[in-house]
This record gives C-alpha cells, sequence and structure tokens, in this order.
C-alpha cells in the first residue's frame, strides 16, 4: 500500500490504473491507515491514507517542528525552503480534500443518505467546513518566521481532524453505502462508490 503517489492524480490514477495521472504532481506517500480508521470502502480509504501520508510529510517539512519555538534560528535560505515547502503542501492539501469532500457529499446525495438522515448528513458537511476553513485560516497566517509554529498547528490539526472525522463520520457513510439494499452498491461498479 505504500507507494509514491500524489494528490491530484490520486483518486483517478488509484481508481482508474492510470499511472501517468500520478505523476503529474510532487510525490506524496501513501500511509498505511491504523485498522480502526478503516471504512472498508476502497475509495475512501485510499485517500484516507493519502491525508495521512500528508501528515508524515508535513513533519518532515522542517528539521525539528516538535522542539523549535520559532524559526528564527534557522538560516534564511533554511526558512525559505521551509516555507515554500509548507506553501506547496498545503495548495495540494486544500485541493485534495475540497476534492475528497466533494465526492463525500456526492455520496450522500447519491446513496439517498442525505434524503434518509438530513441531520447526519448536515453534521458531516458542517466538519468538512470546518476543516476547509481551518486549513485556510492557516495559509492566511503564513510567515516566514512562524513556519514551524505553523507545521505543528496544521500536524496537530489534520492528526486529530482525520482521527474524528473518520471514526464519526466517514464510518458511518461507508457502512450506509455498503448495505445490501444501497442504491449506489447496486447501480455502480465497487470502484467508484
Amino acid at each position: 500500500m505504500a507507494g509514491q503517489i500524489t494528490f491530484r492524480g490520486v483518486a483517478r490514477a488509484a481508481l482508474s490504473g492510470d499511472n501517468d495521472a500520478a505523476s503529474s504532481c510532487a510525490p506524496v506517500n501513501e500511509a498505511e491507515l491504523p485498522s480502526e480508521l478503516l471504512t472498508g470502502n476502497a475509495h475512501l480509504d485510499v485517500e484516507h491514507g493519502l491525508l495521512m501520508g500528508n501528515i508524515q510529510g508535513l513533519r518532515k517539512i522542517c528539521i525539528d517542528h516538535r522542539n523549535l519555538p520559532h524559526c528564527g534560528g534557522c538560516q534564511h535560505e533554511r526558512r525559505l525552503c521551509c516555507e515554500n515547502e509548507l506553501v506547496a503542501m498545503l495548495g495540494d492539501l486544500l485541493a485534495f480534500i475540497l476534492d475528497h469532500f466533494r465526492n463525500e457529499e456526492r455520496i450522500m446525495r447519491e446513496s439517498l443518505l442525505q434524503v434518509i438522515d438530513r441531520e447526519v448528513c448536515e453534521a458531516h458537511m458542517e466538519d468538512h467546513a470546518a476543516i476547509s476553513g481551518k486549513i485556510q485560516e492557516i495559509v492566511a497566517a503564513l510567515d516566514q518566521m512562524k513556519t514551524v509554529s505553523l507545521i505543528r498547528e496544521l500536524d496537530s490539526l489534520l492528526s486529530r481532524w482525520v482521527r474524528n472525522h473518520i471514526m464519526l463520520h466517514d464510518r458511518l457513510l461507508a457502512r450506509w453505502i455498503e448495505r445490501e439494499d444501497s442504491m449506489l452498491r447496486r447501480s455502480l461498479p465497487p470502484a467508484v462508490i
């Protein structure tokens, strides 16, 4: 499961077998998901593995993201490198997360979950909006001297959010679409769901 793969091309590449789509952006490693985070839906689990891989990649940007109070001790070139890597990762991350959210929300509509249990879907979508907004706040706060603190903040946010969101929302969504009477399960090939 661990291989070089990219955010923007992953959904299409992983599901269609198109390896050229995966080589269009900087590589991100797909991480092995702990068993408690597996939804049982191959598409969602691949995307969640990429999010976990992004968290691991984020931790490698700074030479010591856990202990450095700020970026003042690093040389200018190193600060610039860290900031550029963080900016690139944030852009890819935000694009990927928004695409992932659109996919999940499409599944909610097409599986009729949104009609059957509107409150569950609204809570799920509110969580999507909250994480998107928080990442946009981090993008707005970019500062070459604060890169390490932004890395810590993003690491904490993503780690906590991925775990909580999958456990609370995505596992429920996967169970819903895997039911025997699921409209999606009967009408779409398994790789698309």
